[in-house]
């Protein structure tokens, strides 16, 4: 007797967001023609490291702006600095929902590719690294602009 349906359900690609996002167990392509452009259910710690990290900068990022802007600086951001002189609570807010909806879709896409080549993962890690850079430089300017700043935070 057979037992499977006639449907075959490899013909139906994985959904990006799903319940098995939770209780799922691919990480990876099962089969060497499925290896570009696939959505997985689990993702790696790496992975979620880089997305963590990108959106504790962001959080960083944004302290350190409003105490550089409270102590005289200028925001060089002109989109940024319009909104912040409207709210800044709402600023900070809506920097930091578009930060996360932004790398939440770079993860649940990572395994595509763009332009044939280039893993969109990989855009990841470009804004890892730029704001990592960007943090370095405001930690920068606070330490020489104002020492009592790191007095305050680390002793």
């Amino acid at each position: 007797m057979e037992r499977r349906s006639l449907q075959d359900r490899r013909k139906k690609p994985t959904k990006p967001i799903s319940r098995y996002m939770i209780f799922g167990r691919r990480m990876k392509a099962r089969r060497a023609s499925e290896d570009k452009n696939y959505y997985v259910d689990r993702y790696k710690p790496g992975d979620l490291f880089v997305v963590l990290s990108i959106l504790v900068l962001c959080v960083v990022d944004g302290y350190f702006t409003l105490y550089i802007l409270s102590n005289g600086g200028e925001e060089l951001n002109p989109f940024m600095s319009y909104f912040l002189d409207k709210n800044i609570i709402w600023t900070l807010v809506l920097k930091y929902f578009f930060t996360l909806v932004g790398v939440v879709t770079l993860l649940i896409h990572k395994n595509f590719t763009v332009l044939k080549k280039i893993k969109i993962y990989y855009f990841a890690y470009v804004i890892l690294f730029l704001y990592l850079g960007l943090v370095f430089i405001e930690a920068y300017f606070l330490f020489h602009l104002s020492p009592v700043f790191f007095n305050h935070i680390f002793f």
